[in-house]
This record gives C-alpha cells, structure tokens and sequence, in this order.
C-alpha cells in the first residue's frame, strides 16, 4: 500500500538504518537513501507517502531535493530533518513545501509523534480529495426538469436511495437509466464504495459469466491466473445492470443466486464466495412480458422488481427541453471553451416538436455538435434543421455492429452451405450462441 512506504534520505548511514529500523516495527515499508539523486529516481516508482529529508547533504542539499519532490507530486508529505535548524532555515523548508521539522538529535517519540501528525494531514487530505470526486460526480451527472413525470421518479429515488432494495429502472435508449442508478448510489451509504456499471448486452456471451464472476487459474485454455470478477471487485457497492433482459438463461440463474443469498461462484471453482453489493437492474424492454413468453426466469423477475422505477422518453416531458437544452449549452461551453451561444424561438420550437427516439442523450449530442459548428452566437431554426438532415443522411448510411456482424453469419453461412457445425467454428462461436444469432437473422427476414 501507498500510505505504508516511507523514503529516508540522509547522508548518515547510521540514522538510516535505525529509523528504517524502528519504522519498520511500527508497519511502515521504508526505503532508504544516502544519495537523493538517487531517491528521486527512485520516487515514481516506490510512489510513497511520506518522506523524512535531511537538510545538509554533500550531493544535494535538501531544499533542492525537496523541490524536486514536491514538483513531482505536489501531495508528498516531506518531514525534513537538521542537526543545523534555524529560524531563516525553517521558514525557507516550509516556504518550499516541507510539512513537518525534527531537530537532531531527536527521540524516536518525536519521529511517532511527526508520522501521527503526517496520518491526520494525509486522511484529511484524502476526505478532500474524495469530496471533490463525489461533487465533480455529481455535477457532471445532474438531473435536470421539472416536469411532474420526473418529479415523481426523483421522489422514489430520494425515498429508495437509503433503502438496500434491489431496483430496476424501466426506460428507452437514452432516458439516462444510468444516470438515475448513479444518483442513487451516491445519496446511499455506500457512496464511498465502487458504483461499477455493466452493459450485459455488450459483453460476448462466451465471457459474460467470467467477467462477472471471475475465474480460476485452468478453468479454461488461457486462464493462466486467477481473475477477480466484477461482483467481487464491487463488494459493498453497487453494481448497475444495464440491459439485464439480454442475460442468458444460465447468467439468470447465477443472478438469481447472488441476489437470494449473496453468494456466488467463480469459473472453474467448487467453493462459493460471499459478496454484499446492491443491484440496480436496468432495460427499455417489457420483463414481465418476457416472461410470459418463457425468455425470462419468473422468481429472478420479482427479485428484481421490488421496486420499479419507470423514467418516461423526452417526448412524454417536453416542458424540460427548453431547461435541457439550456444544461447542455452551459456545459459544453465550458468544456471546450466557447463563448455561450443561445437558441432562438423558432429552434426552440423545433427541438420541442420533435419526437426524440434518442431521447436526452440523443438532444445532447445535437447541442454538443450546434455549439461546435454554429459560428453565429444565435443557434437558428435553419442551423438545427441543417444538422438533423445531415444526422439522419449519415445515420441512414452507417450500420449498426450488430448489422454488421449478422451479415457476416450470413455470409459464413453461404460459404458452408448452411452447415452450422462448420459455420460455427469459422465464427470461433460456439454452436448455441450461433443458433441464438440465426433467431435474429429469421427474424429480420
């Protein structure tokens, strides 16, 4: 760990080693130099937390290495250590970023007291630095409106927030079911855990269980060593299903068991592992539907569902778009530097007349790209107009992945005259992922 490792720099051989000595007891990891030149080599690598500097050294007097620590990581504890300690000296250390002082000879004690000192500077430091994070989190990922439809989701998120209930959020591409499942998260208590998001349909269904769930070394050809799944790198967050309709009926099943008993088991494992982590599913499709039609395991259905969040497309709260719209501008403003443009009544309009089947994330990269391209401050119903119709051309052009890769199961087809054993090896799929894929390509056609 970081926070363990100490560097000690001195000319005096002896000082090194009974302080490396004496820390070492008190569970420091400590390095020592009697060359700084040679310390600051070292310092990228070792990464510590804490330095103990002497003052008067024949290769490099402290002051110097102690500015050249500090332009490194301007955070580095430096306690600087001289048997020749005056007023003008110890002025000019802190002046230059040195936190702390010990007059030689000191007693072990003083060393204690300075590390005990250096802890409380470090954890307050820490605190800070992750408030920032959280802030800069939330900042980045605010909820604007005011319509009552969101009003009505925002008061179930406050209500569930505190609450370790399972949750999943209904909703279209777009809606921002991350976004809620992140806001949820950072107003729980374990906000100062991981929130790790996955997008289940995204993940190859040959990987999906190993990614989740790690693995053991052999389990399979290429597990050369244990990998730690994402359940387990999450223990005590949360963990954000996106697109959990798409979970194999496999993947269903382990699912089932971690949110049952909170236990799970690694690939290529007899033992299972305990994990505490809160689920927040997520899909724009009906499960209960689903269901029904035999594609959906019931009792994880009702595991999930205890409590839905249903967030309603751009289209269904349209009072939002004008403060929306507003949002985005002052966002990308920011971020890339640009004078503020505004909208004009008639873009206004248009952007509120408009369907959205993208939704908000779908507004947004349209103001993103408006703010970029428009050169007039006043974004014109022309300028908005303009961009849509090269959007849809472009978008009409470019297929999906998903397109993409289906014709090429077609075309694999072809060159092994419908054999699927064949087809399924030239495709390094195995044979049910492949005859999953062929339902789809059926159902095109």
């Amino acid at each position: 760990m970081r926070d363990k490792k100490i560097f000690i720099i001195d000319d005096d051989k002896g000082i090194c080693l009974s302080l490396s000595k004496f820390l070492e007891t008190e569970g420091y990891e400590t390095y020592t130099y009697q060359d700084p030149r040679e310390a600051l080599q070292d310092f990228p690598v070792r990464n510590p937390q804490i330095v103990l500097l002497d003052l008067k050294m024949p290769h490099m007097d402290g002051l110097t290495v102690l500015e050249k620590l500090k332009a490194q990581d301007k955070n580095i504890y430096v306690v600087m250590m001289t048997a020749y300690a005056t007023l003008e000296s110890t002025i000019e250390a802190l002046r230059r970023g040195a936190n702390d002082y010990l007059l030689k000879p000191f007693k072990l004690s003083d060393v204690t007291l300075a590390l005990e000192r250096a802890e409380k500077v470090i954890n307050l430091e820490r605190e800070n630095i992750k408030l920032k994070e959280e802030l800069k989190i939330l900042k980045e990922y605010e909820i604007v409106g005011e319509s009552p439809q969101l009003k009505e989701v925002l008061d179930i998120v406050k209500r569930v927030s505190s609450l370790n209930v399972t949750v999943i959020i209904y909703g279209e591409s777009g809606t921002g079911k991350e976004l809620i499942a992140r806001t949820i998260h950072f107003n729980s208590p374990r906000k100062n855990r991981p929130f790790i998001p996955v997008n289940i349909a995204a993940l190859p269904e040959e990987l999906v269980e190993s990614e989740l769930f790690g693995y053991k070394k052999g389990a399979f050809t290429g597990a050369t060593t244990d990998k730690v799944g994402i359940f387990k790198a999450c223990d005590g967050g949360t963990i954000f299903l996106d697109e959990v309709a798409e979970a194999s009926p496999r993947l269903q099943a382990k699912l089932l068991r971690v949110i049952e008993y909170k236990k799970f088991t690694p690939l290529g494992s007899t033992r299972e592992e305990e994990v505490d982590v809160r689920i927040i599913a997520a899909t724009n499709k009906n499960l209960f539907e689903l269901v029904k039609e035999g594609k959906f395991r019931e009792d994880l259905y009702y595991r999930l569902n205890v409590v839905p969040i249903h967030l309603p497309p751009l289209r269904e709260r349209v009072e939002d778009i004008p403060l929306l719209v507003n949002y985005f501008i002052k966002k990308y403003s920011v971020r890339y530097n640009l004078q503020e443009k505004a909208l004009d009544d008639e873009a206004l309009k248009l952007l509120m007349s408009y369907t959205w089947p993208g939704n908000i994330r779908e507004l947004e990269n349209l103001i993103e790209h408006l703010l970029i391209v428009t050169r007039s401050l006043r974004i014109t119903k022309e300028d908005v107009l303009n961009l849509m119709k090269r959007k849809s051309t472009e978008k009409a052009k470019i297929k999906t992945l998903e397109e993409l890769e289906l014709d090429y199961i077609r075309h694999v087809l072809n060159l092994t005259g419908g054999n699927k054993k064949k087809a399924s090896e030239l495709l390094g799929i195995d044979l049910s992922t492949l005859y999953r894929k062929i339902k789809k390509l059926e159902g095109e056609s």
